[in-house]
């Protein structure tokens, strides 16, 4: 089956969803517009809306894509003026969109006006991007105000969680941009593990990392790359800066590749020097006990919030082991002490998106705890799921240091090895994982992740021996 194939049957697919849905009108999905750089003349890297891309599978700023259940599916394609294409590449025709999207009725976007004009007074849908509502005139049409048009919330919102739950399951072109997007993700993280060294900013890591993932095809990153070192590395979404990493800290990266939209989301954790030291190691194979126990009981029909708790409650037992908490591991999950220490979520659902739509099912909200409160996927797993297994033990000041969080958990926590340990940073490993109906697939699996494997890296890399 081509790719144009199955864009069609996506389309298919949605309309056999949408056709459930009580609601005859007009639907419209806008890509979204550039957003302007104040001071220049130039924009911020442009994304299209999920939506709209996954609906016809091209990126292009400032198209929109309609439906209505008589007249099917319409694509407006941007057109430039004279004066445009003095600065800007010109974007594919009408024609040429048909070609590639696979929707035979694809005008240039000046027809939206009229779409629009002849739909005035009726209840629309608008999916896509709303920036239509304030930069009307910027899809060649007039200002919305004065179109009248009649956006239907209720339908808007009923059929973005059709939508939504239609994209959970990736299909083989999704598939496929994934695989070559964390293959990309995995050459740039061994070439940074290859590179890393005493002396070295988090900075120049990260160039020389995204360099691997642009040399394999990605096209940009699929969300900031985080490069912390030392206590950085306890930060979540750290951004790297000019901070030198030294011998004896650890260096953790969460950071992927983009390829034709779909994300990869890769984390590694490893020593700046040849070897982990005895806590380090100690605490990195209890986060990676939490990420392989999860891995193997991925699933279908698994309950990914079940994948968490157990997470959550390995993580406390090996906490306990070390003795940086006390107690049993039922009362210590049960009163969150854990998250002192793992305080996000198991990970979430990839795919255009970085956190990708669907990641809680209907009727289902985060829940106001503690262990809970970040947990951004909370559904039973079906084949063709991309997930991503991401536990992590930090030790961030700010939570440690919170009085009321210290006379909360002050006799489950042993307070004086914590002290020595507020600027030992964090440890994180996350994969991208595909549901399978008979389990679960790594995508990332080319990543080394046990601690010997990735001391032979460094080893090798700072020109010592095994010996």
């Amino acid at each position: 089956m081509s790719d144009t194939d199955v864009l069609r049957e996506r389309r298919r697919r949605v309309e056999s969803e949408w056709s459930g849905v009580d609601f005859d009108g007009p639907v419209l999905i806008p890509a979204s517009l550039p957003i302007p750089i104040d001071g220049t003349d130039q924009f911020h890297e442009f994304h299209a809306h999920p939506e709209f891309q996954y609906l016809t599978g091209v990126a292009e700023p400032g198209a929109a894509l309609a439906w209505e259940p008589d007249a099917g599916w319409t694509l407006f394609a941007p057109s430039l003026t004279v004066e445009d294409l003095v600065w800007m590449s010109a974007p594919p025709s009408a024609a040429e969109l048909a070609m590639q999207t696979g929707v035979s009725h694809s005008v240039d976007r000046s027809e939206l006006s009229g779409w629009l004009e002849s739909r005035r007074g009726r209840g629309m849908a608008l999916l896509g991007s709303r920036d239509i509502e304030q930069r009307a005139t910027e899809y060649g049409v007039e200002a919305w105000s004065t179109l009248e048009a009649i956006v239907d919330e209720d339908a808007t919102d009923r059929l973005g969680k059709a939508l939504a739950e239609l994209r959970r399951a990736k299909d083989s072109v999704e598939l496929d941009r994934m695989t070559r997007a964390v293959d990309a993700a995995v050459a740039g993280h061994l070439a940074a593990q290859r590179l890393a060294r005493h002396g070295l900013t988090e900075r120049a890591l990260q160039i020389e990392m995204e360099a691997e993932f642009f040399r394999q095809g990605g096209a940009r990153t699929a969300y900031g790359s985080i490069v912390g070192s030392g206590p950085n590395s306890a930060i979540l979404h750290g951004t790297p800066g000019e901070r030198v990493m030294w011998d004896g800290e650890l260096v953790l990266i969460d950071a992927g590749a983009e390829i034709e939209g779909y994300a990869s989301d890769v984390t590694r954790t490893f020593p700046v020097s040849a070897e982990f030291t005895g806590m380090q190691r100690d605490l990195y194979n209890v986060v990676l006990a939490a990420q392989q126990e999860a891995i193997a009981g991925a699933g279908p029909g698994v309950e990914y919030k079940s994948l968490h708790l157990q997470a959550s409650a390995t993580i406390a037992q090996g906490l306990v082991d070390t003795g940086i908490l006390r107690g049993s591991v039922e009362d210590l999950v049960a009163a969150d002490a854990h998250a002192l220490f793992f305080s996000h979520g198991l990970g979430h659902m990839l795919g255009l998106s970085t956190h990708d739509c669907g990641g809680y099912l209907e009727g289902r909200v985060p829940e106001d705890r503690f262990g809970l409160a970040y947990l951004r996927a909370d559904l039973p797993l079906e084949p063709g799921y991309v997930v991503t297994i991401e536990p992590g033990v930090y030790f961030v000041p700010a939570l440690l240091n919170d009085p009321a969080r210290r006379e909360r958990y002050a006799e489950m926590v042993d307070w004086e090895i914590v002290n020595g340990l507020l600027d030992f940073g964090g440890i994180r490993i996350e994969d991208d994982v595909l549901i399978t109906p008979g389990g679960c697939d790594v995508m990332s699996e080319a990543l080394p992740k046990a601690a010997a494997e990735i001391e032979a890296i460094r080893r090798d890399a700072l020109g010592m021996s095994s010996g």
